[in-house]
């Protein structure tokens, strides 16, 4: 795989964790209040970390795999 398939991919999957994890970290977040804050930018925040954790693995793990497999 290259580095532009990796990012599209990076993208795609990333946004879909970001979505997901926006969703059911805000759901959370407005059932729970009992902290001081905004139960969007938490929920945003939980978003960003996962689409960066997804973005980075879609676009590291393939390089790894390859040098362990030794192409």
């Amino acid at each position: 795989m290259n580095w532009t398939t990796g990012f599209m991919l990076g993208l795609v999957f990333g946004a879909l964790a970001g979505g997901c994890a926006f969703v059911i970290a805000y759901s959370e977040y407005r059932r729970n209040w009992s902290f001081t804050g905004s139960a969007v930018r938490m929920a945003l925040r939980s978003a960003v970390v996962t689409f960066l954790f997804f973005f980075l693995a879609t676009m590291l793990l393939p390089q790894v795999f390859r040098a362990v497999a030794g192409d």
